[in-house]
């Protein structure tokens, strides 16, 4: 019996040892490098409340649909406060569970209310795409605020706009195609079209072209007015008409 108290004590302290340096609780860290040389996605980070001068080797980061070139890639910034978890306690193996807003680092919306109405994903520079559920839309905005695409479910509507620039559409080994109900193209100064082979435009009903001038040129013209016929041409062979006046 005392040699398996003795046997008891022993795994006892044995466990208590081998426990003692595992670290079984999330711990803050602040991210001091983000430059993974290995291009993992890795991060190096501080722990304030162990030390503020030593930092971890480079941790992996859970990010959501990780995989084989695919998933989320956002990596935390220098100085990004950071949630830790450790595997199998091993304070030398730190895993990046999440990332933190605190006092200085505000999030990237409010939730004025409690109503809670928005979801956002927010880059660096500004560029913001918005899911607003309270006014049914999803909006994508660049940082510079040049331009901003809404999908407006509540107007049934979507809108492109170039705050400040230009909005291009092409295909060049392809083709557009805008198939419409109706349909309405404006521009406060010049408007052109260009084909570089052929060009046709027409309607099945009323076709109206209006301008201060209106002209048509080109090597060939031909201006079909729908029912309207043209005189018929002279023969060279031509036939008496008799003189009802008999002049």
């Amino acid at each position: 019996m005392f040699y398996n108290l003795q046997h008891v004590f022993a795994h006892q302290i044995q466990t208590a040892e081998g426990e003692s340096g595992k670290v079984n609780e999330p711990l803050i860290g602040v991210v001091t490098d983000n430059k993974d040389p290995s291009k993992l996605g890795r991060v190096k980070i501080k722990i304030p409340i162990l030390s503020e001068g030593d930092t971890t080797w480079w941790c992996p980061i859970v990010m959501l649909g990780a995989g084989k070139n695919r998933g989320w890639f956002f990596i935390p910034e220098v100085n990004d406060e950071v949630l830790v978890m450790f595997e199998h306690g091993d304070g030398q193996k730190p895993i990046v569970i999440g990332a933190l807003w605190n006092g200085k680092d505000k999030p990237a919306a409010k939730n004025d209310g409690g109503s809670n109405p928005q979801r956002v994903i927010k880059s660096r520079a500004g560029s913001k795409i918005t899911f607003d559920d309270q006014k049914n839309q999803i909006v994508i905005e660049d940082g510079g605020g040049k331009g901003k695409i809404t999908f407006d479910s509540g107007s049934n509507k979507i809108t492109i706009e170039a705050l400040d620039g230009d909005v291009c559409l092409q295909a060049p080994t392809g083709e557009i195609v805008i198939a419409a109900k109706s349909a309405e193209i404006k521009a406060t100064q010049g408007f052109e079209m260009h084909a570089g082979s052929t060009m046709a435009w027409g309607t099945d009903a009323k076709a109206t072209v209006k301008g201060n001038n209106v002209g048509i040129s080109g090597s060939n013209a031909n201006a079909n007015c729908g029912t309207a016929q043209a005189p018929q041409a002279p023969t060279p062979n031509p036939t008496d008409v008799a003189d009802p006046y008999q002049s």
